[in-house]
């Protein structure tokens, strides 16, 4: 046997009887693997294993010391939600307490053969060979290796010398772009290979191009104006050293990419040109060479509209619909006219372009119409490339009646019986007002591209038409919200917005507390919600929304309630949910807490800037003592010590939480005379009492001895108990428990008492809870029997280095 059968018991009974067959069958499955184990015997080990669940592999970790479980974890989720036993806790005790070679290497150590490779061979045993291994490692990795490189026994370069000449080649038939690279000072050179030169830059590799050119590849080498398109090569160069490496390893499948040239792709394109707007580089089309010139511009293509024969009239651009080519970037669409390329807006090349293209598609110079055609185009067209468009060679008076006047829109925003909002419309042109939603014959020229862009927008926003009362309509709480939060602000900077006063009242609202009032009486903390500026009825609902992340609530009167960033709601859900309250307490307008919960309640008040917060003097008083600002009590009589400065404001804040009935926690690294503190505690108690009641003291057994001897030592007339021995006599030492000032008790015999404590019914002062840290989880039996003594101040005693596990036990005792 390896496992104390104890032990075993106390985790199975954590676990339950479901994760127990599962666990049982996950050890019969082969899915545990023991991967550590540090051991010396029944009641003092460690292991560690990786037990495979259905798709994920979970790491495990437990602790036994003096027969006692110190520590457990899984990194599963069954683990981190009820901090007990899990299926995979206790499929790795199974699995080291039956298996059989554990059960044979750690009952019989030094049984195996030599040819045998014990299980915790890894962990205790390092070959001879191999026991410096890692150091020698480490020697290499920092080891010297001069470069027998001279760097500079050719040519050297003057620094910011080398020059980056790109070359831009294009393929009119394939549409091909792509951009090739020369290098040098004086004498320029053609880089052959690019990823060859990105290592070089990488590594300041020296490297000869030729006779006249040699130098180490350094930034600093190269010109001031050479590095944008220095960074540009240099970003497409590892990709394609990379792309061509993967290809080689996957050479069935891949085709390599050339490393003569860069592919320009459309993002290759937006960057390319960042790089050269405003400059003018080589260029070759279609074989032929020259010069290009990158304009971040548009060009300037104009349509003119002529009058001919028989009423009829004829639009054209002023240029060649076939000397011009467009290239596509990812944000940018790019014109090549002549020897210019220039960059255009998303804006051009849905207006100009697309009418530039509609010539060049239909192989037409110019398109000729009638002069009925007149109206769609002003109405259609014309308000999209006005700027674009040349009047001049029409008569003006004849062509004033199809140009559109502005566009005016008035909107007229309220709520139906329904509380969903209405939008009135109405389009202006001069003098003329008029429903656009009504199927009306309107003897004007309409700007339609405006008009079709207004409703659109109102349509994005969620509007639908009403036929019957001919608006539009907001039906969707979301939407709304929407609305009235951001949108509308847009509404307002394009149309002239009216507004009923029923429309302003329900607008969206911050919650807000208020005045809060706080106050201590009867021993209970007392805290008046009643000032909250809305119906405390709708509170469950609105927290609800709150805690499923919801923008808003809506407020029985229509109104709307913001939740996002609102310090009121994230005070409210504090206050619940660290308190675990129910909303339904809100309601009545008064939270009654234990008056422990000050402390709490004032930290989170601290930085509220939307709260005003009134505080009876009680209250600021016992604040006031906890934050030591107010502290001054004495030491008992006959305490046989003389308690150093910080042991002394250790012992006055111990009896401060008392006072209040707080409990606490002190940490302390040990030696720093923690027992000392709160045996000074109980004394002061018993000395000022008359009639004291009995406190206890919990600890590792080991520890039990050590605190009768310093209760004798440091003051002897407090009766102690130690409880020990034989079932029989713990019996009858817990029976006579009333005629000492305390008890002593072990977290292992604690547990086996725990119902005679429970049927004594004791009540005790003080519980203290030494090396409380054995109870950090709070779902084990240490945890589960401290829970069911009665006490009135709890006190726990840990390591500074736990008392984060410690104070989550200690809040749910």
């Amino acid at each position: 046997m390896v496992v104390n059968p104890e032990i075993l018991e106390e985790l199975y009974i954590d676990a339950g009887p479901k994760r127990m067959e599962k666990a049982r069958k996950y050890v019969n499955e082969n899915r545990v693997k023991i991967t550590k184990v540090i051991y010396d015997d029944v009641n003092k080990f460690e292991v560690r294993s990786k037990v495979r669940g259905d798709n994920v592999v979970y790491d495990i970790y437990i602790q036994v010391e003096d027969g006692e479980i110190q520590d457990v974890s899984c990194t599963c989720e069954d683990y981190h939600q009820h901090y007990s036993t899990c299926k995979h806790i206790l499929a790795t005790i199974i699995e080291f307490s039956q298996n059989s070679k554990y059960i044979r290497i750690f009952s019989q150590i030094n049984s195996f053969k030599e040819e045998e490779e014990p299980i915790y061979n890894t962990y205790h045993i390092k070959k001879n060979n191999e026991k410096y291994r890692t150091f020698k490692q480490l020697i290499n990795a920092f080891h010297y290796t001069s470069n027998s490189e001279n760097e500079y026994t050719h040519q050297k370069v003057a620094p910011h010398s080398i020059n980056l000449i790109p070359k831009l080649i294009y393929n009119t038939y394939n549409k091909n772009l792509k951009v090739e690279f020369k290098i040098g000072d004086k004498h320029l050179y053609k880089l052959k290979n690019l990823p060859e030169f990105y290592d070089r830059m990488v590594n300041g590799q020296y490297y000869e191009y030729g006779s006249k050119l040699g130098f180490k590849h350094t930034t600093e080498a190269f010109s001031l104006e050479s590095l944008p398109i220095l960074n540009f090569l240099l970003k497409y160069a590892e990709i394609i050293k990379y792309a061509n490496e993967t290809s080689k390893a996957y050479a069935y499948y891949g085709t390599s990419l050339s490393d003569s040239y860069i592919t320009i792709s459309n993002t290759g394109m937006d960057e390319l040109f960042d790089v050269l707007k405003g400059d003018s580089i080589f260029w070759q089309r279609d074989g032929k060479e020259s010069s290009l010139y990158f304009y971040d511009s548009e060009p300037d293509i104009k349509f003119s509209i002529e009058k001919i024969e028989n009423g009829e009239y004829k639009i054209y651009p002023n240029i060649d619909i076939y000397e011009y080519e467009t290239i596509q970037g990812r944000e940018y669409t790019y014109i090549l006219i002549n020897k210019n390329l220039y960059r255009c807006s998303k804006e051009f090349k849905e207006n100009e372009l697309k009418l530039l293209e509609t010539f060049r598609n239909n192989f037409e110079t110019q398109i000729t119409f009638s002069e009925n055609d007149l109206p769609q185009l002003f109405s259609l067209v014309f308000p999209k490339v006005k700027n674009s468009i040349d009047l001049d060679k029409l008569n003006q008076e004849e062509i004033q009646k199809y140009v559109p006047q502005e566009l005016y829109v008035k909107v007229f925003l309220d709520y139906d019986n329904k509380n969903y909002i209405t939008a009135d419309i109405k389009f202006i042109y001069g003098d003329l007002e008029f429903n656009p939603l009504l199927e009306e014959k309107i003897e004007i020229a309409r700007d339609l591209v405006k008009e079709d862009e207004v409703l659109e927008l109102f349509r994005r926003t969620g509007f639908m038409l009403d036929i019957h009362n001919a608006r539009l309509i907001l039906v969707k709480d979301e939407d709304i919200y929407n609305f009235l939060s951001t949108e509308v602000e847009e509404f307002m900077q394009k149309f002239e917005v009216l507004a009923t006063e029923n429309f302003k009242q329900k607008e969206i609202k911050g919650l807000k507390v208020g005045n809060l009032g706080v106050r201590i009486e009867n021993n209970l903390l007392k805290v008046d919600f009643s000032n909250i500026d809305f119906d405390l009825e709708e509170l469950t609902e609105i927290m609800d929304k709150y805690k499923l992340k919801k923008k808003y609530h809506r407020l029985k009167d229509g109104s709307f309630l913001k939740l996002e960033q609102n310090e009121s709601v994230d005070f409210l859900n504090s206050i619940t949910e660290q308190i675990d309250i129910d909303y339904k307490e809100l309601e009545k307008g008064e939270l009654i807490l234990p008056v422990h919960r000050s402390m709490y309640l004032d930290r989170l008040l601290q930085g509220m800037k939307t709260i005003n917060v009134q505080k009876d003097e009680k209250y600021i008083k016992l604040v006031d003592q906890i934050q030591e600002k107010q502290i001054n009590i004495e030491l008992p009589k006959n305490l046989n010590a003389n308690l150093r400065e910080y042991q002394k404001i250790g012992y006055e804040w111990l009896k401060v939480l008392d006072e209040y009935k707080f409990g606490g926690i002190l940490a302390d690294d040990m030696g720093l005379g923690k027992t000392l503190q709160l045996i000074a505690v109980i004394l002061s108690y018993i000395q000022q009492e008359e009639n004291p009641k009995p406190s206890i003291v919990i600890c590792p057994s080991s520890l039990s001895l050590n605190w009768e001897n310093e209760i004798n030592k440091f003051a002897p007339e407090i009766k102690a108990l130690v409880i020990r021995g034989t079932k029989q006599e713990r019996k009858r030492q817990i029976t006579n428990i009333p005629k000492y000032n305390i008890v002593i008790s072990s977290y292992e015999l604690l547990k086996r008492d725990i119902e005679l404590y429970k049927e004594l019914n004791f009540e005790f002062k003080y519980m203290i809870v030494d090396e409380a840290q054995y109870i950090k989880n709070n779902n084990t039996q240490n945890a589960k029997a401290i829970k069911k003594i009665n006490s009135e101040t709890r006190y726990a005693l840990t390591r500074n280095s736990d008392r984060k596990f410690t104070f989550r036990v200690m809040v749910n005792i």
